[in-house]
Formats: structure tokens, C-alpha cells, sequence
């Protein structure tokens, strides 16, 4: 009889390993082991990055089938639930993308987003364990964000999840989707000036002109399609942080990721502007 293996929710992840440093290769006599760091290396044994001794090294395969135990456990609607894997950094990142087609909301006539949840894990130190709450436009799957506290759960590096509280969060996921959805309807009857519009693409680009320009390039294509409102001004900023030109396509996930970080702090400023018209 053949043998088959039963794929689990864990065997969906690689394994990482701890391996010791060392230093001074010229010889054998000047050749020691840091005592004050620590690699993670893949199975072959590359090294995807460098850590403090006291690291705690949380894997994928641990914690993430147990947010899975905690999407099953929550009033979410899951027909038709997808489910994506991203890493970048040779593994040293990981972004799982929960996206819930039942709760799709119409912003405008023709003009839907749906739920999403992402789930984020490192091996680098540069991510604690944290879900985020947000949603992707389907007309163009821009990625949607949300900035509201109650969105997120993070955790310490530990590698037992409280899931009572992660539940308790995540019921309160549709709550904060509904309510920001609420708020995006107002984005198209909102409308702003090209001041306005240009204010808010000096603060994401900072000193780079060359992003303020592809900021202005985008939102003309959008002021097409939508009208000079708000919702166009969003959808730029989300169609950049999703798809603008990445330098770098093996990372491209924790790009969008910090991006998308960018365009959160600027959200209260849209929000302002929606309630003001």
C-alpha cells in the first residue's frame, strides 16, 4: 500500500535553525565563537540572519497554525476564505494573508473591498508576531489599510499564542472593517484640491521628488476613474504602497508592508478631510 502523508496546517512552513558564530577565520588559533549573537539558518544551513544571544527564536510552524485554530474560532464569515504565504529576506520574514469574500462591502456603485486579515512573523527581530486588520480594493486589489488600535494583536516572541485573547481581538475585526467602510463611503463624495492632494504626497515622499511626481503621475489616473475626491487620493497612496515599482521583487513583501506603514500615518489626515466636506 503507498504511504501517503498527511499535510498539516504546520507543514505548510519551513523549519529554521540556531547556529553558533564565529570569527577569525585566518587560522584555527584566532578562529572563537560570539558569545554575544547567534545566526538562524534555513535547512541547508544559509544563514538568514544574525541575532542577540538572547533572542527567542518563534517558528512559523508554531505559531501560525495556532492564529489558524483562532480564524476558525472566530464569528468571521470564512465561505470562500483564501489564504496566501509571503516571505522575503530568505525566509526572514513571513506574511500570511487571510481574505474573506463574504464580507465584501460596496464603497460606491461598482466599487467593492473586501476583508483581510495579515498575519506577520520574523526570524530577524524586525517584526514581533502581530495580526493586522484591513481590507483589498477589488477593482484594482489595492491593499486597504486600517489605522485603529483595535486591529492589531501582537505578541512577544513566545511560542504558546494566547488564544482567548487573540479571539477576543479578532471578534473585533469585522467591527473595525464595518466601521472604517463606513468611513471610505464618504471618500468619494469628498471633495479635495490638488493643495490638498500634493500636501499629502510631500509627507509620504519626504525628500524624494521622485516619489512626490509618481504620486501626482497616479492620482490624475485616478481623478479620471473616481472624480477629485478623496477615495481617488486613498487609492493612490494604496496603489503604490501594493504595486509601484519595487527594487528589490524577492522582498517585495516587507515593502508593501512598510509602505503601507507610511500611508497609515497619514490616514487621520484623510479622515479629516472626508468629515470636513
Amino acid at each position: 500500500m503507498e504511504n501517503l502523508k498527511i499535510v498539516t496546517e504546520a507543514d505548510e512552513y519551513n523549519r529554521v535553525f540556531e547556529s553558533s558564530l564565529a570569527v577569525g577565520f585566518t587560522s584555527p588559533e584566532t578562529t572563537k565563537i560570539l558569545t554575544t549573537h547567534k545566526a538562524i539558518t534555513n535547512e541547508d544551513g544559509s544563514p538568514i540572519a544574525v541575532v542577540g544571544k538572547n533572542y527567542n527564536l518563534v517558528q512559523n510552524a508554531d505559531i501560525m497554525p495556532q492564529f489558524h485554530e483562532v480564524i476558525l474560532a472566530s464569528n468571521l464569515d470564512r465561505t470562500g476564505m483564501t489564504k496566501k504565504i509571503q516571505q522575503s529576506h530568505q525566509g526572514a520574514k513571513t506574511i500570511v494573508t487571510y481574505t474573506f469574500p463574504a464580507h465584501e462591502i460596496e464603497i460606491a456603485p461598482g466599487d467593492s473591498v473586501q476583508l483581510r486579515i495579515m498575519v506577520l512573523n520574523s526570524y530577524d527581530g524586525s517584526w514581533k508576531f502581530m495580526s493586522m486588520v484591513g481590507a483589498v480594493r477589488m477593482a484594482c486589489m489595492n491593499g486597504q489599510v486600517i489605522a485603529d488600535a483595535f486591529s492589531e494583536y501582537s505578541a512577544k516572541h513566545t511560542r504558546s499564542l494566547d488564544i482567548d485573547m487573540a479571539v477576543a481581538k479578532l471578534e473585533t475585526a469585522l467591527e473595525v472593517y464595518t466601521k472604517n467602510v463606513e468611513l471610505w463611503k464618504k471618500f468619494p463624495k469628498s471633495p479635495i484640491t490638488n493643495a490638498q492632494a500634493t500636501v499629502i504626497f510631500q509627507k509620504i515622499a519626504g525628500k524624494s521628488d521622485r516619489l512626490e511626481v509618481l504620486l501626482e503621475e497616479t492620482f490624475i489616473k485616478y481623478v479620471d476613474e473616481m472624480g477629485k475626491n478623496v477615495w481617488a487620493l486613498f487609492n493612490t497612496l494604496t496603489d503604490w504602497s501594493s504595486h509601484a515599482k519595487f527594487k528589490n521583487e524577492a522582498n517585495k513583501v516587507a515593502t508593501v508592508y512598510n509602505r503601507e506603514a507610511k500611508v497609515r500615518k497619514v490616514l487621520p489626515f484623510l479622515k479629516e478631510m472626508a468629515l470636513a466636506a
